[in-house]
């Protein structure tokens, strides 16, 4: 442990500088000091195209500057300490330094080596698609043999029938590919005996074979499908699947990047060592790793804490929503007229008057209720209410609402219900803050976190150095 200790100090040494002249500090945040060199990466990772890039990057600083501030707020209420935080980080971080941790050069090869091993093994062929359905004597006898293909010939007859395959081979198969219906898979020729390829590569897709014996085993095989290896480019993704699950191959990966690495570096370790530590240095030795493995850590960070702050507080405080929609009530107008009410569908006008008559002055919530009453001895009414949030119709959304409401547009009444009316009233704006429930929540939010960032200002030390902004790249 000593001995590594003193690999990993000594090559500490020959990391490089990550900032400097070349690199300066754009922004810093509580001590934290943010290089030029990751703004701009996150710039032009999120940017939107605009002519003005000058003040776009200003614009761009200020909001970095509010995200740094949240994810220092965040680190403050030891939220990066939590181990569901600590787990899905490290489980995200390691999945994707794995492409940094190994020789991608080397794999490609190795891949292109076992695609082009692949074509010889499949040859002119191809690959079938085989399923395959017998019967195992029960014994060496030729009593046991005819009895297996006996059973064999009557699972043939089926087949000429028109029976699945697939169906007879789970109910009456005995090999080890009956549970799955008979399905082999993909198979070459050099996959198979003789005895089972020349057969099967005779047939055509979907054909299967006249029962035969090999190897003492009555059978009947079918080529369900067939297919051509294909080009490199189309079995790389199965051949990088199939290499990630090879240990040797992954491996030898990671041994020929941990040499480039002590190499570059001037590591003084063992390859062994060189493995595990540059695991460990992975965000330094590859500037672009870290700021990939630094966005997903701070944006887990931010998430929990905005949920804290902002989002989970502003959904469930209904004190404060209502507060800001009456502080606020005057911006909320409907783009146009809407309506709220029910469309009723009645056997005859005077049944709609008297409806009409029972909810007057009631809230739209108790309508139903009443309406209900009018069907206990024969069914008098049908009712339709808008919005279930809201109990509102907007125009275009309903043709009787169309016609009777806002006079455009035609209606057919519903059978056995030939008077239709409506009963409710037009609003221009909202009468409650469930009228606009959304916006208002959204605005809400907006507000609590404009408030939030005013106070984390107020909180933290914190400085964006404009002279430095000035040599971002902006293309």
């Amino acid at each position: 442990m000593k001995r590594f200790f003193s690999y990993a100090v000594s090559a500490l040494l020959c990391l490089p500088m990550l900032a400097g002249n070349d690199d300066p500090v754009v922004i810093s945040v509580n001590g934290t000091n943010i290089p030029k060199s990751e703004l701009e990466y996150f710039y032009k990772k999120n940017r939107i195209d605009q002519t003005d890039k000058s003040n776009q990057i200003n614009e761009y600083a200020e909001l970095y500057l509010n995200f740094k501030l949240k994810v220092q707020a965040a680190i403050d209420e030891g939220l990066d300490k939590n181990e569901s935080f600590l787990k899905e980080f490290k489980e995200y971080r390691d999945l994707q330094a794995e492409d940094y941790l190994v020789d991608t050069l080397y794999l490609e090869e190795y891949a292109r080596m076992t695609y082009d091993q692949s074509v010889q093994d499949v040859g002119p062929d191809g690959l079938a698609y085989m399923l395959m359905m017998s019967s195992i004597p029960d014994d060496d006898s030729q009593e046991a043999l005819i009895t297996s293909m006996i059973r064999v010939d009557s699972l043939y007859n089926c087949l000429e029938e028109g029976q699945d395959f697939t169906r007879l081979a789970i109910s009456y198969s005995e090999d080890r590919y009956a549970s799955d219906g008979g399905i082999c898979g993909w198979m070459s020729r050099d996959m198979l005996p003789d005895g089972i390829a020349d057969i099967l590569f005779k047939l055509n897709p979907g054909q299967y074979s006249q029962p035969f014996v090999f190897e003492g085993t009555p059978m009947i095989i079918m080529m369900a499908a067939h297919r051509d290896l294909g080009s490199y480019e189309e079995n790389r993704p199965q051949i990088y699947e199939w290499m990630r699950g090879e240990d040797r191959v992954m491996q030898e990966a990671r041994k020929r990047k941990a040499e480039y690495y002590s190499q570059k570096f001037s590591w003084d370790m063992p390859v062994d060592s060189a493995m595990v530590y540059m695991d460990q240095v992975l965000e330094e030795i590859e500037p672009e790793f870290g700021f990939i493995s630094r966005e997903y850590h701070d944006g887990l960070l931010l998430f929990e804490i905005s949920n804290r702050m902002v989002w989970e507080k502003a959904s469930k405080d209904t004190e404060g929503i209502n507060a800001y929609f009456e502080k606020n009530r005057s911006k909320y107008r409907f783009e146009e007229p809407v309506f709220r009410g029910m469309v009723l569908f009645c056997v005859d006008e005077d049944v709609f008057h008297s409806i009409e008559k029972a909810v007057q002055g009631l809230p739209i919530s108790q309508w139903a209720d009443t309406i209900v009453t009018f069907n206990r001895n024969k069914s008098q009414v049908r009712a339709m209410r808008g919005s279930s949030e809201t109990g509102i119709f907007k125009k275009g959304q309903n043709a009787y609402i169309d016609k009777l409401v806002f006079g455009t547009g035609e209606y057919e009444p519903l059978k056995g219900f030939p008077y239709v009316g409506v009963v409710g009233n037009v609003l221009d704006a909202p009468e409650n803050v469930r009228d606009v429930i959304t916006q208002v929540v959204d605005d809400y939010q907006k507000s609590l976190e404009q408030e939030w960032v005013k106070q984390l200002r107020k909180k933290y030390k914190y400085k964006i150095y404009k002279k430095a902004l000035k040599k971002i790249s902006l293309d």
